[in-house]
């Protein structure tokens, strides 16, 4: 029986393709130092990607949570607050890295279903005064993930953009998911991002390149951004053999994004009529099923599909996380809703 990993995206694999990629790069003597520029591979990535998000330069940066942090740190000083979403990934699952590396201090402020409506913000910043901290930077997530992969749109981030440029803050968007929102919507990414100031995506995650995600912004943003990627640690030198999938994922994988939401889409609508699950319908490619009502938790879910060979996290409380991904095609998600319902409607 096949194991179906709905833990997270990230557990993609590269395709064959990515591979042949890395082989080509190296037999066609295109890996070069990237921390002194000289790997092509690398830097036609980070062209590319610039292009895509519309902005005027990028990076590649180790991981998603290294481009968040460094994008803070180049535009926020120490002793200074950032504004994030209560749930947000950059203040629960970065390792309080904006603190503990750049002495930034995070103000988490509730958001409606992931997004920091402007008259949050404005009341989120805090007073000229030398009591406080002043007031730098606020992140948008798009998608939101803690909050079922939901979708900031356009309109909203222009609005938040606005009064954060109207106080002189600067916004950077947590876009680790941000090609599942622009397929979603059937939009460019770059119009996503029109507004903000510095985005980060992820290349690992549904886009199954191995690792990497980039930055973008000013010429003058990823100047600092790379002082500040030498500074941590994540200078590296041939990463064409990083980048070469990178080229790949955000050529040939992002229209198959789709496919995801409808696997999430289909899942909902198979369990939608579950007594007592509290239930959304999905954005994108992420489902949280509600177990508050049901006599079940979250790990006692993980160990009855466990048993099932279908994988999931443990420790979401009285919730589960459902993350469809390429790995699992639609004849898995039809044995997940089979499962479930045998579960779910046994309690």
């Amino acid at each position: 029986m096949k194991t179906i990993d709905l833990r997270s995206d990230t557990i993609t694999l590269p395709t064959d393709e990515m591979i042949d990629a890395i082989v080509t790069a190296h037999k066609d003597g295109r890996l070069g130092d990237d921390v002194i520029g000289e790997d092509e591979v690398a830097n036609d990535l980070q062209k590319k990607a610039a292009k895509i998000l519309g902005k005027e330069a990028a990076l590649l940066v180790t991981s998603g949570t290294q481009g968040n942090v460094i994008s803070l740190l180049s535009q926020a000083s120490r002793g200074d607050e950032v504004v994030v979403e209560e749930r947000s990934h950059t203040f629960l699952f970065e390792g309080g890295s904006m603190a503990s590396l750049g002495g930034i201090f995070p103000k988490p402020v509730k958001g409606v279903r992931g997004y920091i409506r402007p008259e949050t913000l404005e009341a989120a910043i805090s007073p000229d005064d030398a009591h406080y901290p002043s007031t730098a930077m606020v992140v948008v997530e798009n998608t939101h993930n803690y909050a079922g992969g939901v979708i900031v749109r356009p309109e909203q981030v222009k609005a938040l953009a606005d009064t954060a440029h109207s106080h002189g803050l600067k916004i950077h968007c947590d876009g680790a998911r941000l090609f599942n929102a622009a397929v979603a919507l059937g939009i460019p990414a770059s119009k996503l991002v029109k507004d903000v100031d510095s985005v980060q995506i992820c290349l690992s995650k549904g886009l199954s390149a191995p690792v990497g995600s980039i930055i973008a912004g000013t010429e003058e943003f990823i100047h600092e951004a790379h002082r500040w990627r030498k500074k941590m640690g994540g200078g590296m030198r041939q990463a064409g053999i990083v980048a070469a999938p990178g080229i790949i994922a955000l050529e040939k994988m992002v229209d198959r994004l789709e496919e995801d939401h409808k696997n999430a889409k289909f899942l909902y609508q198979e369990l939608a009529g579950v007594p007592g699950l509290v239930i959304e319908e999905p954005d994108t490619n992420i489902l949280f099923l509600g177990l508050q009502n049901l006599d079940i938790d979250a790990k006692g879910i993980a160990e009855e599909l466990g048993k099932e060979k279908i994988l999931v996290y443990g420790d979401y409380g009285n919730r589960t996380r459902l993350v469809l991904n390429r790995m699992v095609d639609r004849e898995d998600t039809e044995r997940v809703a089979q499962v479930l319902n045998s579960i779910l409607t046994s309690l």
